[in-house]
């Protein structure tokens, strides 16, 4: 056995004295060295004799418990006692110990007996022992079930599957309220989970060394024909599996290191595996797990980055070290890969706002950096070095205000952004430059900013019809983020130099005498984006000069020319109007990214209002002069797209039968289908001025029928909506949408009947649940404004 008598309980008592953080009782080194005892019989769940080394040693005690010297041996010492004896007293008569799907015995201060799910007939818990010692217990045999699960879930699927689509958060709720829970818990005792976490990881990775050591082999060896077996690329793909396991409980358990001052041991042992994973290895980028290696180097770039809130100073130290070893070494293109996968370790990396010297010491390291960029040849480093500044300067764009100011900052900008400039005028840099030279005006002063911008902005507006769309794209993302920055930050400059700024934008983007927005191809919430941008400081400007010319306002519409402006301007209105009434103040700087390779999604979703919009509502929020305008060429635009779009592909037409809905949705009907879903969606929040309700049923009615899978979700989903929210329309809808089922669906079409008598008992269940005083919806019962007929 590992641990016994009085010589364990002395290290462990002299350790728990030794520590004392304030924060939790730091456990004893022995936490989870029964993992590597030996490989047990399933590969994943821990031997019998070793379950309670493994779960809970000593020192996972309740953090109730950890103030008292006297409480901390008594468990330490239950624990001893109770290790070699696990086995036989789980099975004895009349013990407290519960095996593996049994009952409980034991009885709580409040009468119930205490229960837990069922393990595996190998693992087994006391449960007379401490609450904290039993969670914990119960946390880490959890852990080890539910990740074997997720392995043999995992082996099951095709090779060409990628790890994150199986094990990444939001795949399996169970399994991230597990890992929230060792988020919870690592608060009060970080230490011993880390060490059992350590443990578990090391013993899971015994058997893939071969593996590793084929990986390490392969180094300089691309012109051999290496074929490896399938069973190796098996155990490879088992190994990243552990890895990716592994990096997500290791983000939720570091988030919680700043309670827990020192650990140094522990922070180099994460430092330690991170970096290896950043090293560059020739020959794995043609293998079969080849994707799936470089998204554990991401999730362990996501490590470094949670570690580095707590223990910069280390990380920096750790990151300038193995930079400063791979510029000593000769330039080849081995070391130009090192030094770019090492790089992009820290993508991650987010500067502390606060406080101030948090933000002072993160731009000396940036700044460190910065000479490294301006001294260095290598073009391809050059750019890496350009994205990782982009990647660690977007989150500071978006939260600073007074930070502008502090010097640390000031001179980062000042020292890269002549360079940086004169570098976008090369072809050859301008794609990896554009997005920096956007950021380091975004984080500089009012001054400088204003002196500097028109310049870059007038670069942006050439390249949006640049040849190559992915400059096309880039020029449109630095042309937003800069006008987020003048609008919102900064709030403009004097009524004529605006207005000249702001026109020459939208001309460009919405050329005159155009059809299309420029670039072309382009997601058009990009551009319903810059509008809000507008909006939120020139209102008037943004309704009467591009909303009102994108949907044709004042101008006669019998067929859709422009479905994308239309598109873009409808949705523009919809979400002013909406910041307007829910008080949202000012929007947020756009991100491009909103998951993390763990799962962890850093975009919150927005919900837009479904209440109609009145004139009383327009008024009060300032839009009563653009909402009659807008209700009336709605309704144009409705009409036209249900005559040209929506009456001709119903499926109820015996033209459209045994035709697939891909051949018939394609080329200039797509927009245009795109535009219907656009208006569709928008009902009942805007009512079309000047059709009747009737009408407006009868038309959503019959596009429940249409080709388009989406547009029949929206159409249905609108009447829902009426019938729920609106009492004044419901019995119109119910009427409505039984006239259009008599008279359009016939018995010719089963399935479609079907469908329809499906969607009518709905939208009754639905009514008579609004009717019920216990519904949640009993509040919106009561007719008002927004319930009134438009």
């Amino acid at each position: 056995m590992l641990l016994e008598g009085e010589e364990v309980v002395k290290e462990d008592m002299a350790e728990s004295s030794q520590e004392t953080t304030g924060t939790g009782v730091i456990g004893s080194d022995n936490i989870g060295e029964a993992f590597e005892s030996g490989p047990s019989a399933t590969g994943m769940t821990p031997d019998i004799d070793s379950v309670p080394h493994e779960l809970n040693p000593g020192a996972l005690l309740d953090a109730a418990d950890r103030n008292s010297t006297g409480q901390v041996a008594e468990a330490i010492r239950a624990t001893g006692s109770d290790i070699d004896t696990t086995a036989s007293s789980s099975a004895a008569s009349g013990s407290d110990s519960v095996k593996s799907g049994s009952a409980t015995g034991t009885v709580l201060p409040w009468g119930a007996h205490k229960e837990r799910y069922p393990y595996p007939a190998c693992i087994h818990i006391d449960m007379d022992i401490r609450p904290g010692e039993f969670v914990m217990r119960t946390l880490f045999a959890d852990f080890t079930v539910q990740a074997e699960k997720k392995m043999e879930a995992l082996m099951a699927e095709p090779l060409e599957r990628p790890l994150s689509k199986v094990l990444q958060r939001g795949e399996d709720p169970q399994f991230d309220q597990l890992l929230s829970s060792f988020g919870s818990v690592a608060e009060h005792c970080l230490p011993s989970i880390l060490r059992a976490l350590f443990a578990w990881y090391e013993r899971q990775m015994v058997d893939g060394g071969t593996t590793e050591q084929k990986k390490v082999d392969l180094k300089g060896k691309s012109t051999e024909n290496v074929e490896r077996s399938e069973a190796d690329t098996l155990q490879e793909r088992r190994d990243l599996a552990v890895e990716f396991i592994f990096c997500l409980v290791l983000i939720e358990i570091l988030r919680q290191l700043s309670f827990h001052p020192g650990q140094d041991d522990l922070v180099t042992y994460v430092e330690n595996l991170a970096f290896k994973h950043f090293k560059y290895r020739e020959g794995i980028q043609s293998g079969p797990n080849a994707a799936n290696i470089h998204i554990i180097a991401d999730l362990y770039a996501e490590v470094i980055g949670t570690l580095a809130q707590s223990r910069f100073m280390s990380v920096r130290k750790r990151f300038m070290a193995e930079l400063k070893e791979l510029k000593g070494k000769e330039p080849s293109p081995n070391t130009t890969q090192s030094i770019i996968s090492l790089l992009m370790g820290m993508k991650f990396f987010r500067v502390k706002m606060v406080p101030i010297e948090e933000f002072e010491a993160s731009f000396q390291f940036m700044q460190e950096c910065a000479q490294y960029f301006l001294e260095v040849k290598d073009k391809d480093v050059k750019h890496a070095l350009a994205g990782l500044f982009v990647e660690i300067l977007v989150p500071v764009a978006a939260t600073v205000k007074n930070e502008v100011n502090v010097p640390c900052l000031k001179n980062f900008v000042e020292m890269l952004y002549s360079q940086t400039l004169d570098m976008c005028t090369k072809s050859k840099h301008r794609l990896a430059l554009f997005p920096l030279v956007t950021c380091l005006l975004c984080v500089s002063q009012k001054i400088f900013f204003l002196q500097n911008w028109h310049y870059f902005l007038a670069m942006c507006l050439s390249h949006l019809k640049n040849r190559d769309p992915k400059m096309c794209r880039v020029a449109l993302e630095s042309l937003y983020r800069l006008l987020w920055v003048y609008m919102i930050r900064i709030k403009c400059e004097s009524n004529s130099a605006t207005q000249s700024r702001l026109q020459s934008i939208v001309n460009s983007l919405f050329p005159k005498g155009s059809k299309a927005v420029v670039p072309r191809d382009t997601p058009l919430n990009i551009f319903v984006k810059i509008i809000q941008f507008i909006a939120q400081e020139r209102l008037d400007f943004a309704m009467r000069e591009i909303v009102f010319d994108l949907l044709s306002v004042g101008r006669p519409i019998k067929i859709i020319l422009t479905p994308e402006r239309m598109s873009i301007g409808l949705r523009a209105f919809l979400v002013v109007a909406d910041s307007l009434q829910q008080k949202e103040g000012e929007p947020p700087m756009p991100r491009t990214m909103g998951v993390l390779p763990s799962g962890n999604t850093l975009r919150v979703k927005k919900t837009f209002l479904n209440k109609m919009l009145t004139e009383d509502t327009a008024r009060s929020i300032g839009m009563s002069s653009y909402f009659p305008h807008v209700r009336r060429v709605f309704v144009d635009i409705l009409r036209a797209l249900d005559m040209h779009y929506g009456r001709p592909l119903m499926m109820t037409s015996t033209q459209n039968v045994n035709k697939e809905p891909d051949e018939m949705l394609t080329g200039e009907r797509k927009p245009r289908i795109d535009l219907f879903r656009t208006c569709v969606a928008a009902v009942p929040r805007v009512i079309p001025d000047g059709m009747t309700g009737a009408e407006l049923v009868d038309l959503l009615a019959r596009l429940t029928v249409h080709m388009d899978e989406e547009l029949r979700g929206l159409a249905y989903q609108s009447l829902q909506t009426l019938v729920m929210d609106f009492p004044d329309w419901r019995q119109d809808v119910i009427y409505g949408f039984t006239q259009f089922l008599a008279r359009d669906v016939q018995d010719t079409f089963p399935q479609l009947v079907d469908n329809g008598l499906r969607m009518l008992l709905q939208l009754l269940t639905s009514w008579k649940n609004a009717l019920t005083p216990n519904s949640l919806r009993g509040s919106k019962d009561a007719p008002g404004a927004d319930g009134a007929r438009g």
